[in-house]
Order: C-alpha cells, then structure tokens, then sequence
C-alpha cells in the first residue's frame, strides 16, 4: 500500500507542478495580448480558472499526506498518550466521512456536469469537475493509512 501511495504521490506532484506552470504561462499570457495586442484569445481565462480548481483539488491529498492542513490544536497540544489518540482516532474517522460525502456528490456532480459545455472552449463541464471526485478519493485513501498508522502506534508514543 505503501508503494502505491508513494507513486500516487509522485504523479500528483507532477500533475500540479504542470498544472501550475501552465496556469502561470496563460494569465501571463493573458496580460501581454491585452496590454500590448489589444486582444486576448478566447480560452485562456477559462483554462486558468478551470487549472486552478485542477490544482487545488489534486494539491489537497499532497498537504494531507504530509499533515499539512489547518487545524485548531488548542485542544491536542495539551493532551498526550490515550486520549491523543483516541482524538486523532476521531478526527480521521470525521474526515473520511466528509470525503465520502465528497466523493459520492462529486460523482453526483460530474454526471450531471455531462450535459453542459463550457462557454468559451466548448468542452463538457465534467472535465472540469473529475477532479473533485478523484482528489478527494486519493485524500480518503491518505487518511485511511494515517488512521491504519495511528491505530498500530502506542498510545505512549503519540504526543
């Protein structure tokens, strides 16, 4: 399991590097037809806004991973052991139902999504909505093993 997310990792972090590099280069792009042409071409700012989405979507499994996402730890820097555990225990079991939810709505959203086109590219919505779906499902999978490691880790050791 371990391999698999590792290399699903990688594959993220390639995806957001480009994604993020070809966002930079249209909103670039962008201002230079604009300012010195007069003109912009017709897809360039709905592909950045939809790359965006892109990178955050395929960007919140990579911060999960590393336990990078904001949370309150008012209550967990004053705990140890047990009861440490037993919060993180909770926190990711909160969290894999809210990405459940994610997921299944996602699907819900990309279905629906078929039927329409975007405006100035002409490509169908749910292109653009996969990600969320997908996204959330390689983040379900981050918390499962985070929840699998901290249930085999001594209660003692935490904290």
């Amino acid at each position: 399991m371990a391999a698999v997310l590792a290399a699903l990792e990688k594959v993220l972090k390639i995806l957001v590097i480009v994604s993020n590099g070809l966002m930079l280069l249209l909103v670039f792009g962008q201002v230079i037809t604009r300012y010195v042409f007069g003109w912009t071409p017709h897809f360039g700012e709905e592909l950045a806004r939809y790359l965006f989405v892109w990178v955050v979507f395929l960007s919140l499994p990579l911060v999960a991973r590393t336990g990078g996402h904001m949370c309150i730890e008012t209550l967990t820097s004053r705990v140890t052991g047990k009861t440490l555990k037993t919060l993180n225990i909770l926190a990711d079991i909160f969290s894999m139902a809210f990405l459940t939810i994610m997921v299944w709505c996602g699907i819900r959203m990309v279905m629906l999504a078929n039927f329409q086109t975007s405006p100035a590219m002409q490509i169908p919505m749910s292109w653009v909505y996969a990600v969320i779906p997908f996204g959330c499902a390689v983040m379900l999978l981050y918390v499962l093993d985070n929840l699998v490691r901290v249930l085999k880790t001594p209660a003692a050791e935490l904290g």
